[in-house]
């Protein structure tokens, strides 16, 4: 990734049809970062339930657009949702704030000057993998 701190940042319409626009993109980058497979896929399902929550909580809202921030590290990624005036700790039942932290290792809700952020962040784990360098164990 070169010695920058490269931050992406997607600005989506308030529409279930973009959801599969920010899983691609947390696919992309994860899978850039070296991410294994079930941490890419726990990073996708983890993004697509907070967009999900997010348009569910905007129904009531006349909010349009939001943002989905991605900050890839050198161990970790961080995914930021920013909306305006939606209060993400207002989910019903709790169920996707649950799944969310099941997913991620670290999730945050704040809020400040009339900006919501979800952040998730999912560290990168060694693979548990043996690896044989000389023929033996």
């Amino acid at each position: 990734m070169g010695d920058r701190h490269e931050i992406i940042e997607l600005s989506l319409p308030v529409n279930a049809a973009y959801v599969s626009a920010a899983r691609l993109t947390a696919s992309s980058i994860a899978n850039r970062l070296g991410f294994e497979i079930d941490e890419m896929e726990d990073v996708k399902a983890a993004v697509s339930e907070a967009c999900t929550l997010l348009i569910k909580l905007a129904r009531a809202n006349t909010v349009k657009h939001f943002k989905v921030i991605f900050d890839p590290g050198a161990e970790s990624l961080s995914v930021r949702i920013h909306v305006k005036d939606i209060d993400f700790t207002s989910d019903d039942d709790g169920m996707s704030l649950m799944m969310i932290r099941a997913l991620m290792d670290s999730v945050v809700i704040s809020r400040q000057n009339g900006i919501s952020e979800l952040c998730m962040v999912k560290n990168h784990q060694e693979s548990g993998e043996w690896r044989v360098e000389s023929g033996e164990l």
